[in-house]
């Protein structure tokens, strides 16, 4: 609910260790007395080593699941158990669907097992060894010896330290579980409640209103949400006078919180926003919410009107998403899944029917003794998700569903779909996600009207029936993820689809390689599915496996403004750009991703015309399905190089010869940490053909930065505008055998960064002819600028700011006078005597010097009356900006 070092500094709770008998009743005066204790003794107490049960009760709202989470963390991070399971329940979970979730929890193949009893047994098989942290979360149980029933072995009789842990509402839960330790959160202390609104929405209100919540987190939370973003005074003012109002009569605890909550709902902004909050009741109590299928069920339904396409609807859709947690109406739940809490949705619940967003009731019982719905789904959707033990469909089923819009099988056990979903002839979303038996998807080429098709993580699918898609012209989304798909039908005629998604699919073959029999066929290339939308339509692509290479010139249908991610962890992803620029962005995990991308490539007239490509391995542990870190590292290095429309960085890989498509190409580079390279002369030798500026740091390997003998690799470097090099252990050298006078004609800006083996940095024959900045900074070996005496005019014309920062060898920088010397800073330059500059009262400017006063003071002048035309100042605190520029 907020965070967890705060949580845990506001919680207390209260235990009672019980005896082994049965627990007393109510009227028992033998009850043993209660003991308040911290959030860190709670975690302790629950992870004693002795095997027991423990169960945590009290109000709705109080941090119940909350408190089993830290302990589930604690237990995680400090390698307790053998086996972790967590098990989400609610009121409406029988005893068979508990079990159910404990077997895939602990990936027990039930097959086709009917019996609740025989899937106890093998629950109780696989646990019998093992120690074992069991967390049941949300329970009604009302069975005696429920956890015997469902096959789970009693932590005290085995002797290996195992724990289970039962949250509830019911003192009945309490009493069959028979508990050793029973603890209770406690409501939060008056500080504790202003503490954790002043969090949420920054200021302080009145304490009666505060008082009036009882302490209960989720009464607090509920509070705040409805206050929050509040953009006048004057309304603030209004709404804190309603939650007087909402508050009263103070009957009791669980009445104020129901309050609350519909005073929660009637503040969301929009009326669009409270439907979209409604609509979350059809789906399963006990499971959380996919985002991702929430906001295509929303659009399928009209609650996203607005949106144009799945990426538009993905973004407006994640707004409503982000204002439902901020008022606390759904909390996150991880991996991209939301859910509500009971105590919300038992109070919504009405208002749910009366809009027709409701759980299909009975669907568990009704399955459980074999019969399927009789009755046509009025609601257009069909939930059916997590029913393990559905194994098969009868033919004529989806024949009594009538207008069945959306239909959700995911997590079940089906081998194979019945010929009548063929009937489903208004069927706009079909989810199969984990349906880890079917073999085949077919009976599908009649749904015309179908947008969503999404069979990921079906990993017994090899084949959909050819034709499937013909006549599927509005399909828009189509995700085979971690399939065991062989070869993709024809989607020529998908002409809106704009995602495709087919990631770690390690049997795909490419369309061609399946149909001649390729033996060619180089099986560690990426294949895109040819004919996929030669319109332009798709905008989110996943392709690929682990250590997958791309085949680029598969791409060449894709449009301009893309983003790509590519990754031993994840394959290819594509999505819709960032910026809409028309700039194509790429990051990927290692250089041999470039394989292909030659530098004749006819890309680099289409799709990457403009680009931003990032090579490191720091992606693979930072993406994820919206691309929000690629996004923030893009938006930072946009910021700095708007003026460039082909931006190439390297960080912390081995630059390879695969990226000499995109060396050849770049104009702004930068390389950081590169880590080994068997290009360095390469890389200098006419491979940054299209390069106006060059960022080089920690590339601790390099000798020579350019060591250069051919002119006519010199003449292809020539557009060369700014360098910065920075932090080069072993740079030795800015550039050798350089025969040609003027071969950096473009260079503008140069930046030298502790650099501590250079001796010098440029060859007396060396021209720079257009350089207007030099800096030089914590290079301690530095002696000279230019290996031999070379006069100032000839070599550097058109100078003008010199930086000379901490160089303490340092005591030559050239002959003569630079001519168009304006600026120059030097520090720490205590064997520099003389510096380059002759200006007279005839030059058209004066040249201001900040410098030591003693350095200044031992300056020896070829004629003293050069210093009356020069501006020198100190360093020090007067000068505050000289002082910190660079």
């Amino acid at each position: 609910m907020t965070d967890k070092t705060e949580r845990g500094a506001m919680a207390s709770y209260c235990y009672i260790m019980t005896s082994t008998e049965p627990w007393p009743s109510l009227l028992s005066s033998d009850i043993p007395p209660l003991r308040l204790i911290s959030l860190q003794q709670m975690l302790c107490l629950i992870l004693r080593p002795e095997g027991e049960v423990v169960v945590i009760d009290g109000y709705g709202g109080l941090g119940k699941t909350w408190a089993a989470k830290a302990a589930l963390r604690t237990a995680r991070n400090s390698s307790h158990f053998d086996t972790y399971i967590w098990v989400s329940l609610s009121e409406s979970s029988s005893v068979r669907r508990c079990v159910e979730k404990i077997a895939t929890c602990l990936s027990i193949d039930i097959g086709e097992e009917l019996l609740s009893s025989r899937i106890s047994v093998m629950i109780e098989e696989h646990l019998a060894t093992r120690k074992f942290l069991l967390v049941l979360d949300n329970a009604y149980f009302v069975e005696e010896n429920i956890l015997r029933r469902m096959g789970i072995p009693d932590p005290t009789e085995q002797n290996f330290g195992s724990k289970v842990i039962v949250t509830t509402r019911t003192v009945r839960a309490r009493s069959v579980v028979k508990p050793s330790i029973v603890i209770t959160p406690q409501a939060l202390s008056y500080r504790a409640s202003c503490d954790l609104l002043r969090e949420k929405i920054g200021k302080d209100i009145d304490p009666g209103l505060i008082n009036n919540c009882f302490g209960i987190p989720l009464s607090l939370i509920l509070l705040a949400g409805a206050l929050c973003d509040v953009p006048t005074q004057v309304e603030f003012l209004q709404i804190i006078r309603e939650a007087f109002l909402a508050q009263e009569p103070k009957i009791s605890v669980f009445a104020t919180m129901i309050r609350l909550v519909n005073f929660g709902y009637r503040h969301l902004p929009t009326d669009n926003a409270r439907h979209c909050f409604l609509y979350c009741l059809r789906f399963p109590a006990d499971e959380p919410i996919s985002m991702k299928d929430l906001i295509i069920s929303w659009k399928l339904n009209g609650m996203i009107q607005e949106a144009r396409d799945y990426h538009e609807a993905n973004c407006i859709g994640m707004e409503h998403i982000h204002v439902l947690l901020k008022h606390g109406l759904m909390h996150f739940e991880g991996d991209d899944h939301i859910r509500m809490h009971d105590v919300i949705r038992e109070t919504i619940s009405g208002l749910g029917r009366a809009n027709g967003h409701v759980e299909q009731p009975g669907r568990y019982s009704q399955l459980e003794s074999g019969r399927y719905f009789d009755d046509d789904i009025q609601s257009g959707t069909l939930f059916l998700r997590g029913i393990r033990h559905m194994r098969t469909i009868s033919e004529d089923f989806f024949c009594r569903v009538g207008m069945l819009k959306e239909l959700d099988l995911s997590s079940t056990q089906i081998i194979i779909l019945p010929q009548s979903i063929s009937r489903l002839f208004h069927l706009q979303m079909l989810l199969l996600v984990g349906c880890g038996q079917l073999e085949k998807i077919q009976h599908i080429g009649s749904l015309e009207m179908l947008e969503v098709l999404n069979a990921s993580d079906c990993v017994s699918l090899k084949e959909v029936e050819c034709g499937s898609f013909d006549h599927m012209k509005l399909l828009k989304i189509l995700d085979l993820s971690k399939t065991s798909i062989e070869c993709l039908p024809s989607l020529a005629a998908c002409m809106e689809l704009s995602q495709l998604l087919l990631q770690d699919c390690p049997c795909l073959k490419s369309e061609q390689s399946a149909e001649t029999n390729d033996k060619s066929f180089d099986a560690r290339f990426i294949k895109f599915p040819y004919g996929v939308s030669k319109k332009g339509a798709v905008r989110n692509l996943h392709v690929g496996a682990s250590n997958d290479l791309v085949d680029w010139m598969d791409i060449l249908w894709l449009p301009c403004g893309l983003t790509f991610e590519l990754s031993d962890r994840f394959g290819m992803r594509i999505s819709q750009d960032v910026n809409q620029t028309s700039k194509t962005y790429v990051h990927a995990s290692h250089a041999n991703l470039f394989q292909s991308l030659d530098n004749e490539s006819p890309l680099w007239l289409s799709s990457f015309r403009k680009f931003h490509i990032v090579i490191s391995p720091k992606f693979d542990q930072t993406m994820d399905h919206d691309f929000r870190a690629a996004k923030t590292k893009f938006s930072y290095a946009d910021a700095h190089s708007s003026d460039f429309d082909r931006f190439l960085e390297i960080n912390c890989v081995r630059i390879t010869n695969d990226i000499e498509g995109i060396l050849s190409r770049a104009e702004l580079i930068s390389l950081k940490c590169v880590t080994e390279t068997d290009q360095v002369c390469n890389l200098n030798t006419g491979k940054l053909t299209a390069a106006r500026e060059l960022w080089i740091e920690e590339f601790h390997q390099l000798e020579n930065l350019f060591l250069v003998e051919e002119v006519h690799v010199l003449s292809r470097m020539n557009k060369l505008h700014n360098i910065w090099i920075s932090n080069m252990e072993n740079l030795a050298s800015f550039s050798q055998n350089m025969e040609v006078l003027t071969s950096f004609s473009c260079l503008v800006h140069l930046h030298f960064d502790c650099c501590p083996k250079l001796n010098f940095l440029f060859p007396s024959s060396l021209q720079l002819l257009n350089l207007r900045s030099l800096s030089i900074r914590f290079c301690d070996s530095l002696e000279r600028v230019f290996d031999e005496p070379i006069d100032a005019e000839y070599a550097l014309p058109e100078l003008q700011s010199l930086q000379l920062w901490e160089l303490p060898e340092l005591s030559c920088i050239c002959g003569g006078v630079l001519p168009s010397l304006k600026d120059l800073k030097v520090r720490g330059c205590a064997k520099l005597k003389k510096i380059p500059v002759g200006v007279t009262e005839n030059s058209p400017f004066f040249t201001k010097i900040i410098g030591e006063a003693r350095w200044w003071n031992d300056l020896v002048w070829d004629e003293e009356g050069i210093k009356r035309w020069t501006l020198f100042r100190k360093w020090g605190p007067l000068l505050p900006k000289f002082a910190t520029e660079g």
